[in-house]
């Protein structure tokens, strides 16, 4: 199976782990993963200004350039799962022609056809399937006690993204099952880390980052998952920055701990990159 991708702008620079995992297990589980020969920044952040053309531009000059070689482009980062997602049904709007024809011409990109977005959970879920990977897995984690965060942006607003389900989504708690950890139920999966106020309300996003962690760690996580990169800096920096090391609680990608139980070796997991390292605690573990 053959899937055109979008790593994005953060991929390639603060979460390289996040992308390489994803192709290398994409790799094992009979996937190749083609990169957009040509792309930008989606923005990051979806602007919902109704008189802000400009901030479509990106996002739809992605898909505009995806429609040229298929109509299906699959996402590994939260936030570009978010807004191209969301730029793509304001763009397929009923009403909203005279803003299409407007963007259009700026972008000056044909769109061949409609792109649906995807994000690699749902290719994995549904492409593959949770047996075919079962099947493949080469190191379970049994023992391993996994709390999956997914943050804003996998699930809002629910009428786009239809992602799952927006209180209680369980697609990345189905993959630990699957890799045989044991997911852990907890009350902030969907709650915000703080986002982008690390940058100007420091204090905020801690305190927010710190309930998610603390949350976790009450019902037992060991380790916590996710598929954000902002959301992993600010749950690890939170922590680097305001408790003993101790009692920290490693946060990895989903695609670090898929790529652990399908035995990448240890040099292509990327944990070089993590603020907090998890190498002693998966030994401990006995799962390096």
């Amino acid at each position: 199976m053959r899937l055109l991708y979008y790593p994005g702008c953060t991929l390639y620079s603060k979460a390289k782990n996040l992308d390489l995992c994803g192709r290398r297990t994409a790799e094992r589980l009979g996937v190749t993963l083609d990169e957009l020969p040509s792309w930008n920044c989606c923005g990051a952040i979806f602007n919902t200004g109704s008189d802000d053309l400009a901030g479509q531009v990106g996002p739809v000059r992605v898909l505009a350039k995806a429609s040229q070689l298929g109509d299906k482009l699959v996402t590994l980062c939260a936030a570009c799962y978010n807004v191209l997602k969301r730029a793509r049904a304001r763009l397929n709007a009923p009403g909203n022609e005279l803003e299409r024809q407007r963007i259009m011409e700026f972008v000056d990109e044909k769109m061949e056809r409609d792109v649906k977005v995807v994000h690699y959970l749902e290719v994995l879920k549904q492409d593959i399937g949770w047996e075919a990977i079962r099947s493949r897995v080469v190191k379970p984690l049994q023992g391993l006690n996994v709390a999956s965060y997914y943050g804003c942006l996998m699930v809002r607003p629910r009428e786009v993204l239809s992602f799952d389900d927006p209180e209680n989504p369980m697609v990345m708690d189905e993959l630990v099952a699957t890799l045989g950890g044991e997911p852990v139920r907890f009350e902030f999966k969907t709650e915000c880390c703080g986002g982008y106020l690390v940058v100007n309300r420091r204090e905020v996003a801690q305190d927010c980052s710190m309930r998610v962690v603390d949350n976790a760690r009450n019902w037992g996580a060991e380790l916590i998952v996710t598929t954000c990169p902002l959301c992993q800096y600010n749950l690890e920096i939170a922590q680097k920055r305001g408790r003993a090391e101790a009692q920290n609680v490693p946060v990895l990608y989903f695609t670090q701990l898929l790529g652990l139980a399908l035995g990448l070796p240890q040099e292509e997991l990327g944990f070089e990159d993590n603020k907090l390292d998890p190498v002693g605690f998966l030994k401990e573990k006995g799962l390096l």
